[in-house]
């Protein structure tokens, strides 16, 4: 079988192909959306020593909760299988193989849209769930990019987002969310197609776990093979979420904030810099799931974070 690796271009000229129709359970974020930024602080005072090191996620863990079939909210029977990618001479795994581009882009041809994520590639920066962030570790500013996250909900639920970048504070455009499933009948049975708009604001978050990871010294050029990897626990409480369904919609926002990090203060210090949020919450059970790329006024990929936490107050008033 083929699989090619889509130059930026290629990704940015399946963005600009973007029907504002919904299809297959996604939804189009609208360009016009702005974030409430406010509602985004951590409510918390972080320092360099709230940081505590946390082991390098591991490739076949990751690749244990995303590789497989999956289906859409809107088309439970069809099956899309993201696939295991192995070096060209044996052994062990390289990659993967995402789901194909016209799912999001339906005037794609599926055969030449696949998506080849390579754990080598330091831009392409994943965790144990199966989440990941998926971007340039160098962004030209003057021009545009291509970034995607995936964020797990549960063993059998994940958001996968797609975006072309902008420097400009606000919503990025042409934004999408795929609500992905796994096809198995407890979770199928009980799909509904929701098509619900909701309100443009982005809801308050309190923000209970956080993973990231940087270079050990700010100096240096990213290298994720060589980088340091932290957590922060804002909030020890554990929700138990066993007896929702699973199969909750999911809402979605992608957006820049141009500002000093406060995820990455310590390394930044006061510099302004280019925070690309991508984040979905699932309405039945008030989840949160983000991913931040930190790039600095240079466009130089500075970190990447992955949040978890739950709607203030549980709701999305």
């Amino acid at each position: 079988m083929l699989i090619t690796k889509l130059p930026y271009h290629h990704l940015l000229l399946a963005l600009g192909a973007l029907s504002s129709s919904c299809c297959l359970g996604f939804r189009a974020i609208s360009s016009t959306r702005r974030a409430g930024y406010d509602q985004l602080k951590l409510h918390a005072t972080i320092s360099s020593t709230s940081w505590k090191p946390f082991v390098q996620p591991r490739f076949d863990e990751f690749a244990n909760c995303i590789v497989g079939p999956w289906v859409a909210r809107a088309s439970p029977t069809e099956k899309h299988e993201v696939e295991e990618v192995m070096r060209s001479c044996g052994g062990a795994v390289q990659g993967i193989k995402e789901l194909s581009l016209s799912l999001t882009f339906p005037s794609q041809d599926a055969s030449e849209e696949k998506i080849y994520l390579n754990r080598a590639d330091g831009g392409f920066v994943y965790v144990d769930d199966g989440s990941y962030s998926f971007g340039p570790e160098k962004w030209d500013l003057t021009n545009e990019a291509f970034v995607m996250t995936s964020l797990a909900f549960t063993g059998s639920q994940r958001g996968w987002l797609t975006s072309k970048l902008s420097s400009e504070n606000g919503m990025l455009p042409q934004s999408t969310v795929l609500e992905m499933f796994r096809p198995i009948s407890s979770v199928i049975n009980n799909l509904a197609v929701e098509n619900v708009e909701k309100d443009d604001s982005v809801p308050q978050i309190h923000w209970e776990r956080i993973k990231r990871v940087r270079m050990p010294n700010p100096s240096q050029l990213w290298v994720l093979a060589r980088a340091k990897w932290e957590q922060l626990t804002l909030h020890d409480e554990v929700s138990n979420d066993d007896d929702l369904s699973g199969t909750g919609s999911l809402m979605g926002w992608s957006f820049v904030e141009t500002k000093k990090s406060e995820l990455f203060s310590d390394i930044l210090g006061n510099e302004i810099c280019f925070c690309v949020h991508m984040m979905a919450i699932c309405q039945e059970s008030a989840v949160a799931r983000s991913t931040i790329r930190c790039y600095d006024s240079t466009g130089l990929l500075k970190g990447v974070a992955f949040l978890e936490g739950h709607v203030r107050g549980g709701g999305f008033d």
